[in-house]
């Protein structure tokens, strides 16, 4: 099975190995990519709403009427969106200055360890937000505001992002208890740890590379 076509994604096998999971995550990757993406443009559209209201005050001496409420509700989900595709290329920051000190085995057992603090945060409220989102859809439950939103939809959307991130986590502890139990910490730090300097700069300076070799792993541009 190939390696994840993402860098930083993790699942990188060493030649000749088989590695575990590495097509779901890759599925996983494939999904949360498209969600940035229509997040991304989520972003660009409210950009040009706020855009436009600001032209038709300023021309016009009137409003359009909501497109500060839309742009909220717009980065809210997709902010939510994004979290899974982060989660997958380790870009969560970390306080790693003692981590970095420990012996690979410890920090493995650290990153599993933050992983379930992280994932069991957002599944709590994860649990308080669906049960909010089913009270305001039985209601019928609108903005109170002159747009009079329907605040369930974007509500809805946004637990849609937060359940892909429980999922997403949810496998990824699956597949680290796996490369744990098996002694293989490489496994781990691919799946779940701090990235490394040369990974920072690799994922920092890729977009430099016009004939897309992106960086090489040493931290140097692809020849």
């Amino acid at each position: 099975m190939s390696s994840v076509a993402s860098p930083g994604s993790g699942l990188d096998p060493v030649p000749g190995d088989r590695v575990p999971g590495a097509g779901i995550v890759r599925l996983l990757i494939w999904i949360s990519r498209s969600a940035i993406w229509i997040g991304g443009a989520g972003i660009l559209f409210s950009a040009g709403l706020v855009t436009v209201e600001i032209t038709v005050r300023k021309f016009f001496s009137m409003s359009l009427g909501g497109a500060d409420e839309v742009s909220g509700y717009i980065f809210a989900v997709s902010t939510m969106w994004a979290l899974p595709f982060a989660l997958l290329n380790r870009a969560n920051v970390r306080v790693d200055v003692v981590y970095l000190r420990l012996p690979v085995w410890l920090r493995s057992f650290l990153d599993v360890f933050g992983l379930v603090l992280l994932v069991g945060f957002v599944a709590v409220v994860f649990w308080h937000s669906v049960n909010l989102f089913l009270e305001n859809r039985a209601n019928d439950t609108r903005s109170i505001t002159p747009l009079q939103a329907k605040v369930w939809i974007w509500q809805g959307l946004w637990i849609l992002g937060m359940a892909l991130f429980l999922l997403t986590g949810a496998i990824l502890f699956v597949l680290a208890i796996a490369a744990l139990v098996v002694w293989r910490h490489d496994r781990v730090t691919g799946l779940i740890g701090s990235r490394s300097s040369a990974e920072e700069i690799a994922s920092e300076t890729a977009f430099l590379d016009e004939s897309g070799n992106g960086a090489r792993s040493d931290g140097r541009r692809g020849e």
